[in-house]
């Protein structure tokens, strides 16, 4: 086989990789297991044009503060981990392309369970099809099957978190147009929601939503995060103004306000919370 041949070979497979991973559609990208919670249902479907296989598993990973995560080593062991709670069916999914598969997680929590909130991630992760199979017999070794993980958290005796919006910064450059938003939390368990950012020009009454942030959480390992909300696309700079920013509960925190801060905006420098 020639070099060229080799490299064609590549960027198909680099291709084929990020667009079937593209065409894996999973509902919800969060499970939240209630006190009287037992069975949580996760939609899995094939939205590629040729079958897919993924293995399903358990990760642990830690919040990182920027934003993302960070796996911990398979022989670190973590305190909150649920994974050792919760059943998973089928643990392997063989899907046609268009076909749809239900996967059911049963949690059993055990009499004496501190109380704390659990949390694992559950990884779909892609086994190699039949092209992928026939190119490693060939000697082409590329590892970027990829997998999709879905937070899977218990709250047992949760209570509200103490959650406030400390700083905000206005990043305005050629490659960005964004709000950095620095929250602090306090308690021993997570926050869910939304971040929103409206506008209200210095002279009139009404606001204008700029930028917004959904399923934002904040979990128990950190105390404090940076947020990053693009602007919207068709929206100028705010100038000479306000901004207010809200943090609200979503899902199981619906109804819930964590925090809500206003600052001024003069010439597209944002100056500090009031």
């Amino acid at each position: 086989m020639t070099i060229i041949k080799i490299f064609f070979i590549l960027v198909s497979f680099i291709l084929t990789s990020f667009h079937s991973y593209a065409n894996l559609l999973i509902s919800p990208t969060r499970i939240n297991f209630d006190e009287r919670q037992r069975v949580a249902k996760v939609i899995v479907v094939n939205n590629s044009n040729e079958p897919k296989t993924y293995r399903l598993e358990w990760q642990e990973k830690v919040a990182l503060a920027g934003g993302g995560y960070s796996n911990l080593a398979a022989t670190q062991e973590s305190s909150t981990s649920l994974k050792n709670m919760v059943r998973i069916s089928p643990s392997q999914v063989r899907l046609a392309p268009g076909e749809r598969q239900i996967v059911k997680l049963a949690i059993r929590k055990p009499k004496s369970l501190a109380k704390q909130e659990y949390r694992s991630h559950l990884a779909f992760k892609a086994l190699p099809n039949e092209t992928q199979a026939q190119q490693q017999r060939l000697g082409i070794k590329i590892n970027l099957l990829l997998s999709y993980t879905i937070p899977v958290i218990l709250r047992h005796g949760a209570e509200k978190p103490n959650v406030s919006i400390s700083n905000l910064q206005l990043i305005h450059s050629a490659e960005k147009k964004a709000f950095e938003i620095e929250i602090k939390r306090e308690g021993g368990f997570s926050s869910f929601g939304k971040l929103e950012v409206f506008f209200k020009q210095k002279g009139t009454d009404t606001e204008k939503k700029i930028a917004m942030l959904n399923d934002f959480s904040i979990y128990p390992e950190l105390t404090k995060t940076i947020a990053t909300i693009p602007i919207f696309a068709e929206q100028k700079i705010p100038e000479n103004g306000q901004v207010r920013v809200t943090y609200t509960g979503l899902k199981e925190y619906r109804n819930t306000i964590f925090s809500e801060k206003l600052a001024p905006v003069n010439n597209a420098i944002i100056g500090k919370l009031k």
